[in-house]
């Protein structure tokens, strides 16, 4: 017997009168429908989503007063509409203000769909003109970037003082202005000649105050401002060690999960080497209903609940953040019409290919199919993803080196990932003379006399660290670890693409380090077993 309530249950679509009145003042004339069938004149619509996006942020009291907040912007329409309810929240004519200090991010993409470096260029210096309209200090930097990370630090060091020197100037104007507007005031209450000999006063200090075209020329050249597409020149070893690495995966589907990998894990490193104690993203409810049945159709159900929660926990140290989560598409893209927002068009690995392309392409035209005649769809969806629990974070040993997401890999022998992990072993016999184990659980059941149990060969040598008396054996040196430890510390999801690639260990370096540094735990908590004590 189906569990399904009468009001979950998707509603077809209605017929839509033209001449409706606005369902909340009921005077004016409705000049768009929203949800199932909502009227809501202008006024009303704006009101609206403003109210839900403050809302989204103060019922859950996370954000706090004074704290400095990283916004992930893409350019597209979910992203610009974040960015300008910001702003107007952030603004002197606003009702209530925002209280969190927010910091602008944009991570450029290009070389994914495999733009040339004049499209590349044109869209960057589109993004930056962007950012610098909005007024808050900003960053950019490429996907690349990530297989780098020490040079993340160094990059948002120079912007950031690029963003403090365009702070300052405009300061400058805005005490210009109202000296300006002051001195103007005062001349009308007096004769022709005092008011022409004020106003040149005023001309005067306006010189003093701003920087000349020269100067102001030279602050933007230090920065990214008229030379921000020099970002693209820089760090090419990094461009292509990426670009072999996303060669090597075979389907579409494991390249973009690999791009978000890397696009979450830039964040992460950004927001915490900068200062920014949350990062709040721009997905709204109906690419999050994509994400929620994407992850679950490619194994990764265990993570599902992080990545559409309005809170992502998944780092002890760090919270993402989806202020729109219960904003629709159709919603964003008529408020960034009414608004008249531009927004910056960037292709996908999918633009303007097969429905089928990937496994999320495939997803999102189902649902958007779905949506257009059940406007409940999606609704419904978020609804049954509210369910799923997110809110324990994730121990800094259980979690997956390549995505931070949970390990799911504790599982019996009746499971995919073991039916997944047979197939491999059968496929690869011969090719490593029988020394070749994959394992498919985390537990660590280390023996030395067996290089496949952990990934290690007791029996070679290994150098001293050179810093103690020579007979610590642990070489600060990170050697090749076995393709079967490497598996080990990647969910089920990742793994799939993993196995993808030409070779396991060309992931990124934080993922290798990430392995040597557990394997180290291991081999350490195995030679001290005799020495621990029980729990129980």
């Amino acid at each position: 017997m189906c569990s399904i309530l009468e009001d979950e249950i998707p509603l077809a679509k209605e017929r839509i009168s033209l001449d409706r009145k606005c369902m909340k003042c009921k005077e004016e004339p409705a000049i768009l429908i929203t949800r199932v069938n909502d009227a809501f004149c202008r006024g009303c619509f704006q009101v609206y989503v403003t109210h839900k996006f403050r809302a989204a942020i103060g019922k859950t009291k996370l954000v706090r007063d004074g704290e400095k907040v990283l916004v992930g912007i893409s350019g597209g329409p979910s992203s610009c509409a974040l960015l300008h309810l910001i702003q107007e929240g952030l603004s002197q004519r606003a009702h209530k203000k925002l209280r969190f200090k927010p910091g602008l991010l944009f991570i450029e993409e290009g070389q994914v769909v495999g733009q040339s470096l004049e499209e590349r260029k044109v869209t960057l210096t589109r993004i930056h003109s962007l950012l610098r309209q909005s007024g808050f200090p900003y960053h950019l930097c490429k996907l690349a970037d990530s297989l780098d990370l020490e040079r993340v630090k160094t990059l948002s060091a120079c912007q950031s003082n690029h963003a403090a020197v365009n702070k300052m100037n405009q300061s400058a104007m805005d005490i210009n202005t109202a000296a300006v507007n002051k001195m103007n005031q005062s001349a009308k209450d007096i004769n022709t000649s005092a008011g022409n000999k004020m106003n040149q006063s005023a001309m005067d200090m306006n010189t003093c105050i701003n920087p000349v075209e020269g100067d102001k020329g030279e602050v933007e050249k230090s920065g990214h401002g008229e030379n921000c597409c020099d970002l693209l020149e820089m760090n090419r070893e990094a461009e292509k060690l990426f670009a072999a690495q996303l060669g090597s995966i075979k389907s579409i589907s494991g390249k973009e999960d690999f791009v978000r990998a890397l696009r979450h894990r830039l964040l992460l490193e950004f927001a915490r080497q900068h200062g920014y104690s949350k990062v709040m993203l721009g997905n709204t409810g109906s690419q999050l209903a994509v994400r929620l049945l994407t992850d679950i159709s490619t194994g990764r159900g265990m993570q599902a609940a992080m990545e559409t929660a309005f809170a992502d926990r998944r780092n002890t140290d760090m919270m993402f953040l989806r202020p729109l989560r219960d904003f629709s598409s159709k919603e964003i893209a008529m408020y960034n019409n009414l608004h008249r927002l531009e927004c910056v068009f960037i292709p996908s690995l999918t633009t303007m290919g097969d429905v089928g392309a990937s496994i999320e392409h495939l997803t999102e035209a189902f649902v958007t199919g779905l949506q257009a005649e059940y406007p409940s769809t999606v609704s419904n969806i978020m609804r049954t993803g509210e369910k799923l629990d997110s809110s324990s974070a994730v121990d800094i040993e259980s979690h997956c080196a390549l995505c931070q997401g949970p390990l799911d890999t504790d599982v019996g022998m009746s499971s995919a990932l073991a039916a997944l992990r047979f197939s491999l072993e059968i496929s690869t016999m011969g090719k490593s003379n029988g020394k070749r184990c994959i394992k498919g659980d985390n537990s660590v059941n280390n023996t030395n006399d067996e290089l496949c149990s952990n990934g290690v060969n007791y029996d070679a040598k290994v150098e001293c660290c050179g810093e103690s008396d020579g007979s610590c054996r642990s070489s600060t040196q990170l050697s090749v670890p076995d393709e079967g430890l490497v598996l080990q510390t990647l969910c089920y999801g990742c793994r799939i693409v993993a196995m993808e690639m030409d070779d396991v260990n060309s992931l990124p370096e934080f993922v290798m380090k990430d392995v040597a540094w557990r394997n180290r735990r291991s081999v350490m908590k195995a030679e001290i077993q005799d020495f621990l004590l029980d729990d129980r």
